[in-house]
């Protein structure tokens, strides 16, 4: 059984979990690759088929044009007897002749390192014009020989810039380099886990790659409650100590032999790690932390989520959810879709494109919004680490969205 572990930095969890996952279609667990070994490509999240495999020559990696850019939604025309070969996608136009080291990339002259050429009929060009001609970011990882392409509507699903994730993947890269795999060490927990008694909130992140399921990122909720009680999932009306097994439904749970077992079907994986964190079904969970005092927040929150893959599916989309905190107890909203608010004896939701404005409050880990509409929302609140295990209040939690500073 592999653990999946995943720490964050602040703002940058769904991003970093993106490129995580994307590297790994191309091979969940991968030793150095041989020399000899065929190079593998994916655009975003997909592999892509050639029927010219890419190779190098002379330093230079040369690809199949057409099967890799027909994945990225480039329109490709080959002039009848001719060598030129026209390319454009949205604003983006290029040119370029078989055997010339030479080509035009929206209007502008580009040099090549090695000339287009035809193999068994089929055209290859230098991995660079790929980047060159799109806008992607091309990314060679010559430890595994594997070549990802980030389209650039990826990237502004993803809320980053060409340069912000070149920077990113130079580390990850840098990382494979000294032989490590591009995650984050396993932390320490203050307490160990222990199967027999555990107790409290824990939390996981599962990374949803697709956005179908959970806008990006999915979230993990066990409490573990006396007498062998638990709640799965996030609780209806706040943190964990809201819970009350009397008005909420409350499953009871057995662990024996590494299963957990919840209302005597439901079954989940279940093991501690050697440091001591609770592993379940392959993901590490962490300690919801109880927040002190009235905690009183200060700054532009911002959570991003999306649907279906850019640059694959036509009908994917994105958005931003904006919560500006102040520290008198007031706030402001925009495109807030928390879920239900509760108004008492009814209930209404929260409509996308609405700006709001209200107070909060901070109790336990609970915080409530009080919209000036009269209704009130209450949920889950907790602050994720910063990287040296710390509270970091600009990284929070609010129900299952994760809102940050947005510092870049």
């Amino acid at each position: 059984m592999r653990s999946t572990i995943i720490r964050k930095g602040t703002g940058m969890l769904t991003v970093a979990a993106f490129f995580l996952f994307a590297f790994a279609v191309l091979g969940a667990s991968r030793a150095h690759a041989a020399e000899s070994a065929p190079i593998k490509v994916a655009v975003d999240m997909s592999l892509v088929p050639f029927q010219v495999q890419p190779y190098t020559e002379n330093g230079t990696t040369l690809v199949q044009i057409r099967p890799l850019f027909e994945a990225m939604g480039v329109a490709l025309d080959w002039k009848p007897g001719g060598n030129e070969i026209n390319g454009k996608k949205g604003d983006r136009a290029f040119t370029l002749t078989l055997g010339s080291k030479k080509a035009v990339v929206d209007g502008q002259p580009v040099s090549l390192n090695v000339e287009a050429k035809a193999i068994d009929g089929n055209t290859l060009v230098p991995l660079r014009f790929v980047g060159e001609a799109t806008g992607a970011l091309v990314v060679w990882d010559a430890v595994h020989r594997e070549i990802t392409v980030f389209t650039e509507e990826m990237l502004a699903r993803l809320g980053i810039t060409k340069e912000q994730a070149a920077e990113y993947i130079d580390k990850y890269l840098a990382s494979l380099e000294q032989g490590s795999d591009g995650q984050d060490e396993e932390p320490t927990p203050a307490v160990k886990a222990d199967l027999q008694k555990l107790s409290g909130m824990y939390y996981g992140y599962r990374a949803d790659i697709s956005g179908y399921e959970c806008g990006g990122a999915c979230w993990d909720y066990y409490t573990f409650l006396p007498n062998n009680r638990i709640v799965v999932g996030e609780p209806a009306s706040g943190g964990p100590e809201t819970i009350d097994c009397g008005k909420t439904a409350c499953s009871s749970y057995t662990i024996r032999d590494g299963v957990l077992t919840v209302g005597g079907s439901e079954k989940h994986d279940v093991q501690v790690s050697p440091k001591g964190n609770l592993i379940i079904d392959d993901i590490l969970l962490t300690k919801v932390k109880p927040i002190s005092g009235s905690l009183k927040l200060d700054g532009e929150y911002v959570y991003r989520g999306y649907s279906g893959m850019v640059g694959v599916n036509s009908a994917s989309s994105s958005w931003e959810e904006w919560i500006t905190f102040n520290r008198d107890g007031t706030f402001q909203s925009e495109n807030l879709t928390l879920g239900t608010l509760d108004t008492g004896s009814s209930e209404t939701n929260s409509g996308a494109g609405d700006s709001k404005k209200g107070t909060y409050a901070i109790s336990g880990n609970t915080i409530v919004l009080s919209f000036d509409d009269g209704t009130k929302a209450r949920y889950l609140i907790f602050l994720h680490p910063d990287s040296s295990g710390k509270d970091n209040v600009e990284d929070i939690q609010i129900g299952d969205r994760n809102f940050y500073v947005d510092r870049d």
